[in-house]
């Protein structure tokens, strides 16, 4: 039931983010993307190809809405590496029966967590849409102010849905 949940809130977030938030004007160095959301929240003890297959999934179908020629997948599958590493560093060893993902932390710890790795994430999304460091100052420029953006709004999502998403 637990992954059902999960599946459906990933799917919601990709329609969300489509159909919402890649329309809005907010600027031209600027897009939060806010599907990150569901490959933070993925529990701690989710099998290794199982993410995998779920950044593939969403990374692909953001690619297929932006035409981005598979910039975000690769990014996806960055943040998924990334994030047990960041994790463990951050939040130290957890024990297998916390399941719960970042979705349970409150809010301090994630957006700690969750700056670090939508940084990550922007920064190669932007650097495989420019197809390298060429022109370096725009990509800083783009992923500093999308991760701001999407660090709201992550961190707006988080506060409402975080804590009572993982207690059901």
């Amino acid at each position: 039931m637990k992954g059902l949940r999960i599946i459906a809130s990933g799917i919601g977030i990709v329609l969300f983010q489509w159909a919402f938030i890649q329309g809005l004007p907010l600027t031209s160095y600027g897009n939060p993307y806010m599907y990150l959301w569901f490959l933070l929240i993925l529990p701690y003890q989710t099998s290794v190809p199982l993410q995998y297959f779920l950044a593939f999934l969403i990374g692909s179908l953001m690619d297929s809405f932006e035409q981005s020629g598979g910039a975000h997948t690769i990014a996806c599958l960055t943040l998924i590496v990334l994030k047990p590493i960041v994790e463990s560093a951050l939040l130290g060893f957890r024990k297998p029966e916390e399941d719960e993902g970042l979705a349970s932390l409150s809010l301090g710890p994630f957006i700690t967590t969750a700056s670090i790795l939508v940084i990550l994430h922007h920064l190669m999304l932007f650097t495989m849409e420019n197809y390298g460091f060429e022109h370096y100052d725009q990509v800083l420029i783009r992923t500093f102010f999308s991760s701001l953006l999407s660090l709201l709004l992550l961190l707006i999502l988080h506060a409402l849905i975080g804590k009572r998403y993982a207690k059901k």
